[in-house]
């Protein structure tokens, strides 16, 4: 390996690094916080707060019109592109939240619920507060400068812990969901102009260019139209659900979601970001974005299948111990969606790959056809039960899988071959790991679900470990030389 191609390797997987210890962090309060206030908060309250951040996300999409990606993606001297740029995101910010707490009460009618307007419009102060992180946290990650988004994303998750559950034990109710979402915005924002602040050697200066405005514009334009169709198709069962089956329905099914979202796709979340950017540092090198992907999607497959299948085989002992018995009805549901969550992971970067390279219309094209498919699926499924919505959402997913695989190989040049032979181990060891957790769990006594759980996680480490020994022996090597570059990079 050259020197240029450590050091780019280096760089990748210090970013991973932080990234994940931020992320791990930030998700283990948001985690225990979860745990916490599902025994002090009724599910239909965390049915209506979900159906009011979705309402609040099509206002979060376009608040900066992508204007924070183009900053991290446009060439050109950091110097030129910030005055411009933290006005526009400024006053994206302002006016969107200003939009969202006007039309609130017609939000409210829209999706079925007029409760939903007074908190909608609690929920816009904390769309403007994070409005104005979205510049900081663009120089952050422009300049590779994750470890120093560390500690504003902690501090987000900790305010908004401790509010929520303060306002809970005082029997707020969904007040405090609504309150402590603005109180981890607010501490977010300062955390990140601090560290801009430190680590940003570059104060912005004065003045407005029209050519710099347009070159952002442009690009994040497509980008914030991806960014919105992406929110409705992440969205729509929430949407459908509340609107068919009511909140509380949805309410189970927003909190069984959160297992997978915490574990799985936040985890795709964190490592995209870093992809997105290092992507965009080799957009000439071909060969290099080819390597990096398919190691990519490799280490990401051996990682996620077994968490997004652990999820699914222990659903029946993890949900009692961690949402608590107010919440078995969201036991079938997590054992869908812990699948959909590891079929997720199989090709999620390649959305990325598209952007880094330009080619950020693909997105738009397939979310068109992604509707057309998920709408009507999911509408009939919502109208029988939520566990048929999350069935429906398992196997709409594998079909995307593919398509996204097939618009990887026709537009980047790696063919399917490649791409299965990258995933194909990790995948059918996840299934065996799946299947003897799942017939263990049957064996086992009914002891307490904590002791039973404890028991099907070890177990299932152990017979995943096992398996893709025997599929893949090089795996073993290759977790021994990813540990060995993040030694070599923390170095």
């Amino acid at each position: 390996m050259s020197m240029a191609t450590r050091g780019r390797s280096n760089s990748l997987v210090t970013g991973v690094l932080w990234n994940l210890a931020q992320f791990g962090a930030g998700r283990f309060v948001t985690f225990v916080v979860t745990i916490v206030l599902a025994r002090l908060v009724e599910p239909s309250a965390f049915g209506l707060l979900a159906l009011g951040l979705v309402a609040l996300g099509v206002f979060d999409r376009l608040k900066d019109v992508g204007v924070g990606q183009g900053l991290v993606q446009r060439p050109g001297p950091w110097s030129k592109l910030a005055p411009t740029g933290f006005i526009l995101t400024v006053v994206g910010a302002v006016v969107l939240a200003g939009l969202c707490a006007v039309f609130a009460p017609q939000i409210g009618e829209l999706l079925g619920d007029r409760n939903l307007a007074p908190v909608l419009q609690v929920l816009a102060i904390s769309l403007a507060v994070s409005g104005l992180a979205v510049f900081p946290d663009a120089a952050l990650r422009r300049h590779m400068y994750f470890r120093q988004r560390t500690a504003p994303e902690l501090a987000g998750a900790v305010a908004k812990g401790v509010v929520s559950i303060a306002l809970a034990l005082a029997g707020w109710g969904v007040w405090s969901l609504a309150w402590g979402q603005v109180a981890g915005s607010a501490a977010t924002t300062i955390g990140y102009w601090i560290a801009y602040r430190r680590h940003v050697d570059d104060p912005i200066r004065s003045g407005w260019s029209p050519p710099v405005a347009r070159s952002l514009l442009t690009y994040g334009g497509q980008l914030a139209w991806v960014s919105l169709a992406a929110l409705l198709l992440d969205n729509l069962d929430y949407l459908l659900i509340g609107r068919r089956l009511g909140a509380e329905q949805l309410g189970y099914y927003t909190v069984a979601f959160r297992l997978p979202e915490l574990l799985v796709i936040s985890v795709c979340t964190v490592i995209g970001q870093v992809l997105f950017s290092t992507f965009s540092a080799r957009q000439g090198d071909h060969t290099g974005l080819r390597d990096q992907y398919l190691m990519t999607t490799a280490a990401v497959a051996t990682l996620i299948v077994p968490i997004g299948a652990g999820l699914s085989a222990t659903a029946p002992d993890a949900v009692p111990v961690v949402l608590g018995s107010a919440f078995s009805a969201s036991v079938p549901v997590l054992q869908f969606l812990g699948i959909y969550g590891a079929v997720y992971a199989l090709t999620f970067h390649a959305g990325e790959l598209y952007k880094a390279t330009g080619r950020a219309h693909i997105l738009l094209w397939l979310a068109v056809v992604k509707l057309v498919l998920m709408l009507p699926a999911l509408w009939v499924a919502a109208g029988h039960s939520i566990t048929a919505v999350a069935g429906t959402l398992v196997g709409l997913h594998v079909v995307f899988a593919v398509m996204r695989a097939g618009i990887v190989r026709r537009y980047i040049g790696i063919g399917m071959g490649a791409q299965l032979r990258a995933v194909i181990a990790p995948v059918v060891a996840g299934v065996v790991m799946w299947g003897a957790v799942v017939l263990l769990g049957a064996l086992l006594p009914d002891w307490p679900h904590l002791l039973r759980l404890l028991l099907l996680m070890v177990a299932g480490a152990v017979v995943y470990v096992a398996a893709l020994s025997v599929l893949d022996r090089a795996a073993v090597r290759q977790i021994r030389s990813i540990v060995a570059q993040v030694r070599g990079a923390r170095a």
